[in-house]
């Protein structure tokens, strides 16, 4: 095991997060029974041709799997991937590539056919980024889109009304729906120290991941909608990020760099810890530690850490669920999706 210290690493962090949450499991859970609702209403899901799905910041796309295992459609999908990272979403050797083919040598769910291609999705061209191996995607082509924890990165004025507009005007099918997952910047959860001390450090973060630009995308979406007339519902629940809470001794460890390689050595429980740290702010621990400011890893680790002790090794994660589709859609259509969702639990 290692950190790297000069630069921050999300493929290198990213799993440490993963595999001390439930959010994954609780929002695949959700997922399936809003889509297994969406079935019985006959809506979305319907007809007896496999539905294109397309996943916007789809990652190793071990989300997606998760997302579609256990709903019930037996013509299966047809997978169309995107996401910023080559290493996960190129077109030839994806983490994302292996992980659906996976998937559909395992009859884990079915997937007829997919594809992936690494690229802006904030740039208006999803058509592009979403097609098959050969061709750009048709217009209107997806019934079903998810946009899962992509628009914190959001690097420029006007990227995420690009991006909704692109989904709603190029992508979603007449009766279409996306569906968006996004944590709300709530008091001393999760994105409420992201936003706080992973904001505003484009310039010296040293990420190759962009920079947290959007500190509240629920709320961000909902605007968006309403100056749009785009229909937006959205739920929200809560999920957990588990720490080990170390001693002060070990905690120690944290605020200098210089100490991670003994750290990871000696300690690879709390080099986990450190990690999930690591994963909210999104922050190269070298710039982060130089930073003697109240955004700086001292402060930072601080403030969590008493939270952390007070909530017994639990930062929670405050998380909405937001479902868009077209303008105008009809009435019975718009009263279905709404039903569906106001149905399905989110405990």
């Amino acid at each position: 095991m290692s950190i790297t210290i000069d630069s921050y690493r999300y493929e290198e962090i990213y799993p440490s997060f993963k595999a001390a949450t439930d959010e994954k499991t609780k929002t695949a859970r959700i997922n399936a029974t809003f889509l297994n609702n969406l079935a019985d209403a006959r809506v979305v899901l319907t007809g007896s041709y496999p539905v294109t799905v397309a996943d916007i910041g789809c990652g190793p796309c071990d989300t997606l799997v998760k997302y579609l295992t256990g709903v019930k459609f037996d013509p299966g999908f047809k997978v169309r991937a995107t996401d910023y990272n080559p290493a996960y979403a190129d077109e030839r050797n994806g983490e994302a590539l292996a992980t659906l083919a996976a998937a559909q040598s395992a009859g884990t769910l079915r997937v007829v056919d997919f594809s992936t291609h690494a690229g802006d999705a904030f740039a208006g061209d999803l058509l592009e980024l979403l097609g098959s191996r050969n061709s750009a995607a048709r217009s209107r082509e997806f019934p079903i889109v998810f946009a899962s924890h992509v628009l914190y990165h959001c690097e420029s004025p006007g990227s995420a009304e690009r991006l909704i507009d692109d989904v709603t005007q190029n992508l979603l099918s007449d009766e279409g729906i996306c569906i968006l997952y996004h944590l709300s910047k709530t008091p001393l959860t999760f994105q409420d120290f992201r936003a706080r001390y992973g904001s505003n450090s484009a310039d010296a973060a040293h990420s190759n991941t962009p920079a947290v630009a959007i500190d509240d995308p629920p709320a961000k979406v909902a605007a968006i909608c309403a100056a749009r007339g785009i229909p937006c519902l959205g739920v929200g629940f809560t999920a957990d990020l588990n720490f080990s809470i170390p001693d002060e001794s070990i905690w120690n460890y944290f605020r200098d760099p210089r100490r991670y390689v003994e750290l990871c050595t000696r300690y690879p429980e709390a080099a986990e810890d450190l990690k999930r740290l690591m994963f909210v702010t999104q922050r190269a621990p070298n710039e982060f530690a130089a930073d003697r400011s109240t955004t700086g890893l001292s402060a930072y680790l601080d403030e969590i850490g008493n939270v952390l002790k007070r909530n017994s090794g639990i930062l929670k994660l405050a998380e909405t669920m937001q479902v868009i589709y077209r303008p105008g859609a009809p009435a019975e259509f718009a009263k279905r999706i709404s039903s569906a969702l106001s149905a399905t639990r989110l405990d």
